[in-house]
């Protein structure tokens, strides 16, 4: 199975609860307050997804008689998907890219497993961003250190400047991308903050402190 980008993780995370019916696991990615705002997946794909998962010994697949109806399929996920899923949701997205739909699917299947996944999903992903943020700053040092001294400012910002005390102007096109991928990487990781907040107020609510 593909590893980023795969609806096929989310179908197995809607199943960690109860088995569903092709329909009703379809709904999800129709449904706006749901995966529909994050992952647009046609009828006709997700039922070729699922054979392929149930193919892999992920999913089981029984028949369910219906009075009024035909017969319709019921998909139950199996150990090794539950595992499989389980993996999947604790290994943190690999890029700024992918946050805004693989790791949106990852929160939402998260709060079907409760407070303590969602917890886990929000610090992994925090950790790698921070560690992807250091890599960046580490680099545009590196990449500095041959045009001047290098000072750090209160806010992250860098100054640049040469024997003469004088700042380095025209830091040029690389100067620009360095600023916009830090920038991505800080609101990415602002936002998760915030998710962590709001999620911890809904518990607090929940459990009426």
């Amino acid at each position: 199975m593909r590893k980023e980008l795969a609806p096929e993780w989310a179908l197995l995370g809607l199943l960690t609860q109860k088995p569903k019916h092709g329909y009703e696991l379809h709904r999800y990615f129709t449904d706006p307050s749901a995966l529909g705002q994050v992952w647009h997946l046609g009828l006709s794909q997700m039922y070729k997804l699922l054979k392929e998962l149930e193919g892999q010994g992920y999913l089981q697949v029984t028949v369910e008689e219906q009075e009024s109806h035909p017969a319709r399929k019921v998909y139950h996920i199996t150990p090794s998907g539950r595992a499989a899923f389980l993996l999947w949701m604790e290994k943190p997205v690999s890029s700024t890219r992918l946050v805004r739909v693989e790791f949106l699917a990852k929160l939402f299947l998260a709060q079907l497993l409760g407070p303590e996944m969602i917890e886990r999903v929000i610090s992994t992903q925090l950790e790698a961003c921070q560690a992807q943020l250091s890599r960046l700053l580490d680099a545009e040092t590196r990449r500095g250190g041959g045009r001047g001294r290098e000072w750090r400012m209160g806010d992250g910002e860098r100054r640049v400047e040469n024997g003469e005390g004088r700042r380095v102007s025209g830091e040029g096109f690389e100067h620009l991308v360095f600023r916009f991928r830090r920038g991505q990487i800080e609101a990415i990781m602002d936002w998760l903050k915030y998710c962590r907040r709001v999620f911890l107020e809904e518990w607090r609510i929940a459990s009426g402190e």
